[in-house]
């Protein structure tokens, strides 16, 4: 099957009329990442099912103070979210459909949801259940047009949002001080979509903050968004492969 491009200017970033759709899709993954993240974090004793960084830091940290059994469950989600990873690549060789894993990825925690439901904070099958959603999630789309974005992590976002700013800001002076237009600078798309992951992993740490202490079945909400966005995916770029 023919790979269909996306639609780019001359500096490989996503045109104007493709950016909305950029946007609209990193403001629902990263929706996702934050919400599921931090439902991990409140429910299931401070372990992140996405942020494997502070993970690593707090495996090393109850180490050292001999916290085993919290050792033990932070290395069973990290070693999960590795095989998460795994198994994520290898159905991406099999299917090269982004929209199909983010279905799989929906049907698991629609199955996260079942075992969180009928037996509360069953933390050793929940929390590996979700690290392993969430590897599946960074490695199913991490490009927006022509930009890479992680959606399930921040800090290589905000540093991209920075860099983007600051050349953005620079191109436009050094334009306007030399009075030629030059080579098109820095679209404000560069600075949109990352700065779109990073606002929508904030909100979406809040609202799986709130959905962790008020609904009985606050998994539904993520698997409603990456419905919409495999949908999404499946409309606006029926030929597209991971």
């Amino acid at each position: 099957m023919t790979k269909k491009a996306p639609s780019l200017d001359e500096k490989g970033v996503p045109s104007t009329s493709n950016a909305a759709v950029q946007v609209r899709r990193v403001l629902l993954l990263g929706l996702v990442a934050g919400y599921v993240d931090a439902l991990g974090f409140v429910d299931l004793n401070g372990v992140y099912t996405a942020a494997m960084t502070g993970n690593t830091v707090q495996l090393g940290i109850t180490f050292v103070r001999q916290q085993w059994s919290h050792f033990a469950l932070i290395a069973l989600t990290l070693g999960s979210f590795f095989c998460g990873g795994l198994i994520s690549s290898l159905i991406r060789k099999r299917i090269r459909r982004p929209p199909a894993e983010l279905f799989i990825m929906a049907g698991l925690l629609i199955v996260t949801e079942g075992i969180r439901w009928r037996t509360p904070h069953l933390v050793s099958v929940e929390l590996p259940l979700l690290a392993i959603a969430m590897a599946m999630q960074g490695e199913t789309v991490s490009r927006f047009g022509g930009l890479s974005i992680q959606t399930i992590v921040v800090t290589n976002t905000m540093l991209k949002c920075a860099d983007a700013m600051v050349a953005y800001i620079g191109e436009r002076m050094n334009r306007r001080r030399s009075g030629a237009d030059g080579a098109r600078p820095t679209g404000i798309v560069e600075i949109a979509v990352p700065a779109t992951a990073w606002f929508a992993y904030t909100v979406g740490a809040g609202g799986g903050s709130a959905a962790a202490m008020s609904l009985r079945t606050p998994l539904l909400i993520p698997v409603i968004l990456l419905i919409l966005t495999a949908c999404d995916l499946l409309i606006t770029s029926p030929h597209e492969s991971a």
